[in-house]
């Protein structure tokens, strides 16, 4: 079992340290990166999520007690995260408190479908579902917390956001095709193709992606948000699937989602809505490296308790 976490997650690591020293020691232009970030985050992971959501075997959802446990977890952290603020566990800024907040709920999708095709590739279905779920409304959450106070504009913001994100169109294009009996064939197999490249190119330039300097900017609140990412999180989602009898599977892939670190998208949001950009860089930075040590000591740990079996 020890075997086969190690095989799922430290592939991860060792990919996010090549692309740490990639982009510092290799003759490559600042635009290269920036074009490989905008075709993983624009082409090949929506087209890994529309193929595995349109080629996915039949499977049973428990959506009675999947949505209950992922948006309980989230729930519950609201409001925690919330009466921090009240008390100013985070400081008076309240840009801040949105970088706390998109810190704390928002979630890796690379990290996740990388370690759970590295876990049980057959899982990927159950993963692009759970993560389908909750994406619309972490994003409307986020945008929500991030334009309080300026009403006349944040609806239409919200709106804007929501319609250009590409996980979120490709999971509705996935389920709509999907619905209407599209064929696994071309084009989707095309799109399976092309989503092959997702997973290693992101993590790649996720590494790339790490700054040391945002590491110290955001070592300040970081105990804090770790503590709640990685221990609270988890321990919020496993006391709410269990007590709604999640299967194992199930368990597991909500269990991931849950336990990865933040989006890296939330520093553009950070920038785009006045939330602390150095901040949010440093938790992105932060949470990325400690997620490689948490990630593996969790999965052992449930396993270990028997709530789930790998391997």
């Amino acid at each position: 079992m020890i075997g086969l976490i190690a095989d799922a997650v430290m592939p991860i690591a060792w990919v996010l340290g090549l692309g740490f020293l990639l982009k510092r020691y290799a003759p490559l232009d600042g635009s290269l990166w920036r074009g490989l970030e905008w075709l993983s985050y624009w082409l090949l992971m929506p087209s890994l999520l529309i193929s595995v959501i349109v080629s996915a075997p039949q499977i049973q959802v428990p959506w009675s007690g999947l949505l209950p446990s992922l948006y309980g977890t989230l729930a519950g952290l609201t409001i925690v995260l919330f009466v921090g603020w009240r008390l100013q566990w985070f400081g008076p800024s309240y840009p801040r408190f949105t970088s706390v907040y998109q810190g704390v709920i928002r979630f890796n999708t690379f990290i996740a479908l990388a370690v759970v095709a590295g876990l049980d590739a057959t899982l990927l279905p159950q993963m692009g579902i759970s993560a389908a779920v909750i994406i619309v409304a972490i994003n409307v959450a986020c945008v929500s917390v991030m334009t309080a106070g300026t009403s006349d504009r944040a609806l239409r913001t919200i709106s804007r956001e929501l319609i250009r994100n590409p996980l979120i169109l490709a999971c509705c294009l996935g389920g709509f095709l999907r619905m209407v009996g599209m064929p696994a064939s071309f084009p989707i197999s095309g799109l399976a193709l092309v989503g092959q490249a997702a997973l290693p190119m992101g993590v790649l330039c996720l590494g790339a992606g790490i700054r040391w300097h945002a590491i110290r900017n955001g070592l300040g609140l970081n105990a804090a948000v770790l503590t709640l990412i990685f221990v609270i999180k988890p321990l919020l989602f496993l006391a709410l699937g269990v007590s709604f009898d999640l299967d194992a599977e199930w368990l597991l892939v909500g269990l991931l989602l849950m336990s990865v670190s933040t989006a890296p998208s939330s520093y553009i949001l950070a920038k785009q809505l006045g939330g602390d950009a150095d901040l949010m860089a440093g938790m992105v930075a932060i949470q990325t490296l400690v997620s490689m040590i948490s990630l593996p000591v969790t999965l052992w740990l449930v396993d270990w308790m028997g709530l789930i079996t790998l391997g």
